[in-house]
């Protein structure tokens, strides 16, 4: 089954695996795929934090 993501104006595509990057405990990158870990990428999120470790920007491509 697919999903799709929209929120915030993020806009990503159907997809169906998503793997997860983190530095310590920050999450640094999303990959979403479809068709399985080894499809192809249909969107990324790469984050940002200040130095206290709060979110500062999320950017998609």
């Amino acid at each position: 089954m697919s999903t799709t993501l929209a929120t915030r104006g993020l806009n990503i595509p159907a997809y169906d695996y998503v793997s997860n990057t983190y530095t310590g405990d920050n999450l640094t990158q999303t990959v979403y795929r479809r068709n399985g870990s080894s499809g192809p990428i249909v969107a990324t999120l790469d984050y940002t934090y200040d130095g206290n470790n709060n979110v500062v920007t999320i950017t998609k491509t």
